[in-house]
């Protein structure tokens, strides 16, 4: 009789261990687990398998990805990285692979991706504002999805509000700056995150600059410096703004964080290294105007009425001639993709070419 007690308290020892270790052992284990002190997103640029935290450019016509990183420190103070990302380059320094790893921990997660982006995309200064109204915002983008990792997209917030023939204009080039918020939840479908970590938003976009995560893509050639403006807000200042708000306005223009036509047109001409009082303006007619190719014109060439000008971009019109359906880069009110007839009959007035090649017949 004593035996068989003994035989049914032993059984109800072990049933019960079991029990505890199936109902605590996962929260145990991670009290013991390294503390999650951070969150961040990497960029990796197409053919490099190398996720950097920060600001990363790169040409136009290859995909790139997007990936969440979970920062921990273990007990003795090293660091460690959740992450999905193939490699990993945080604070200029690549991380060791032993210090990666992905998420095998109870908790589930959820990562929402945001962008962060000017306020609006325009502004225009008066003599009496000052950059105060410039600001960014963080935009939530539920369509991306939930996942740890992101093909990467540079089509602004503001592109939502487009009617749907500008919206087919959207082209894979420009700037776009990124955030996460990295959610834990015990199960799937809890509403209520038990812990919240989010990478660096609006308010850090100036402090940190180019440590900031993102994405700067354009195309090839002349176009470049035109084509990477897409997504910032451009801010065009009028006459009597003082002198020094004109200064910060240049400086913020400089440091990638918006533009203004002339500092775009300044950088368009640096980086084909040509000065404006050599440019060979001719006028030319969109009924019948230059062909496309070496002895015409390209992408990336200048096109004005005035001191208005748009930077030419794609022959959509009469195959190899240049005429009012073509498509140029217009920045009336923040940068978009137009057809030459429609910006150009707003003006009025000859229109003028300027071809950005050293040798135009080349």
């Amino acid at each position: 009789m004593k035996l068989e007690r003994r035989i049914f308290w032993i059984v109800v020892a072990v049933v019960t261990l079991g029990v505890g270790i199936l109902l605590f052992g996962p929260r145990v284990k991670e009290s013991l687990a390294p503390e999650l002190v951070a969150a961040w997103v990497a960029v990796e640029p197409p053919g490099t398998a190398m996720a950097t935290v920060g600001r990363t450019e790169f040409p136009a016509g290859e995909s790139f990805r997007l990936h969440a990183v979970l920062e921990a420190r273990r007990r003795g103070g090293e660091r460690l990285f959740y992450t999905t990302a193939p490699a990993l380059t945080i604070d200029g320094e690549v991380v060791p692979a032993e210090a990666m790893r992905r998420w095998d921990r109870a908790p589930h997660v959820r990562v929402l991706w945001f962008t962060v982006e000017g306020v609006v995309p325009f502004l225009r200064l008066q003599p009496d504002q000052s950059l105060d109204r410039f600001r960014f915002a963080s935009f939530f983008r539920p369509d991306w999805g939930f996942a740890w990792s992101q093909p990467g997209r540079l089509t602004p917030a503001h592109d939502a509000r487009l009617a749907r023939d500008d919206r087919r204009l959207r082209r894979p080039f420009g700037t776009q700056r990124y955030q996460v918020h990295i959610e834990l939840r015990e199960l799937p479908d809890d509403e209520v995150p038990t812990q919240r970590l989010v990478s660096w938003g609006a308010e850090d976009v100036m402090p940190q600059g180019d440590a900031f995560p993102s994405a700067v893509v354009g195309l090839s050639g002349p176009a470049a410096a035109a084509s990477r403006v897409f997504g910032l807000t451009q801010i065009e200042s009028e006459p009597g703004v003082p002198e020094a708000v004109r200064s910060e306005l240049a400086g913020r223009a400089g440091a990638g964080l918006l533009f203004t036509r002339v500092h775009l047109l300044a950088e368009i001409l640096r980086q084909v290294g040509r000065a404006a009082e050599e440019l060979d303006w001719q006028r030319v007619d969109l009924a019948s105007g230059p062909p496309w190719g070496p002895a015409g014109v390209a992408p990336g060439d200048l096109l004005r009425v005035g001191d208005r000008f748009v930077v030419l971009y794609e022959d959509e019109g009469t195959v190899g001639q240049l005429d009012r359906s073509d498509l140029c880069f217009d920045y009336a009110q923040g940068a978009s993709v137009r057809n030459l007839g429609d910006v150009f009959a707003e003006l009025g007035g000859d229109v003028e070419w300027a071809s950005l090649r050293l040798d135009p017949a080349s």
